[in-house]
């Protein structure tokens, strides 16, 4: 290996090392047990889940569809995800038909809906035994058994062109039961309870990623090899 730039080289390297060693302790148990990448992955998804909390809004949103009547089907995997959506509805007052896999399902939107964002509630925060002994059955799998019936009465109002019951339906999947099952025992956190750590985590990973680039910068530059435009070719 030819080093054209002793001093430029030195540098590269050394950033290279500390930025190795860096890494090693990052890799290391050193926070209660966890890696500092583990811990930092398990702050910015509860920080998420402090974010995402918008069940109370959804909730007042449902008010206006009280007494707005519908029936659906909802075709399940298998007979017995069926009996577990039947079960689902059927505790929060709707009427349901179950054949094999195919459940039908009618009753009053905001009566149903309410039932599903409380559901979405318990499980966001933690209140698994609530719905364990409601259903007798695991949290997220009452959430799953909602959100088929709501996906598929989501695609009927859209085929239905019926935009407010459609966009309700929505909500109810990507603002309730969508966090709740994705961030099922996670802690929620807010911004501004970790602010400090938060910030000092950003800037670092910003400062870190430009430390390799810089040692790979003067390791190059120490072996005589730099980045130069082509130069144009004059035409006659």
């Amino acid at each position: 290996m030819l080093i054209v730039d002793k001093k430029s080289f030195n540098i590269g390297l050394g950033l290279l090392i500390s930025f190795l060693v860096v890494l090693a302790l990052m890799l290391s148990p050193v926070i209660d047990g966890k890696t500092i990448l583990i811990y930092s992955e398990d702050l910015f998804n509860s920080l998420t889940k402090g974010s995402t909390y918008q069940i109370p809004a959804v909730e007042k949103s449902a008010e206006k569809f009280a007494g707005t009547s519908f029936s659906v089907s909802v075709k399940a995997a298998d007979a017995a995800e069926g009996e577990q959506i039947a079960k689902v509805y059927g505790s929060a007052g709707a009427d349901v038909k179950v054949d094999s896999n195919k459940v039908d399902i009618s009753g009053d939107l905001g009566k149903i809906s309410l039932a599903a964002l409380k559901d979405a509630d318990a499980l966001f925060n933690g209140r698994v035994d609530e719905l364990k002994g409601a259903y007798g059955m695991d949290g997220k799998e009452v959430i799953y058994c909602w959100y088929g019936g709501f996906k598929a009465l989501n695609k009927q109002y859209k085929l239905d062109a019926k935009s407010s019951e459609m966009s309700f339906t929505g909500n109810v999947m990507s603002k309730a039961l969508e966090p709740a099952y994705n961030f099922e025992g996670i802690k929620p956190v807010k911004v501004r309870e970790k602010m400090g750590v938060t910030g000092f985590l950003l800037t670092f990973y910003v400062i870190y990623t430009v430390w390799f680039g810089f040692a790979v910068m003067y390791l190059f530059e120490g072996m005589g090899i730099t980045a130069t435009a082509a130069k144009k070719k004059l035409e006659a």
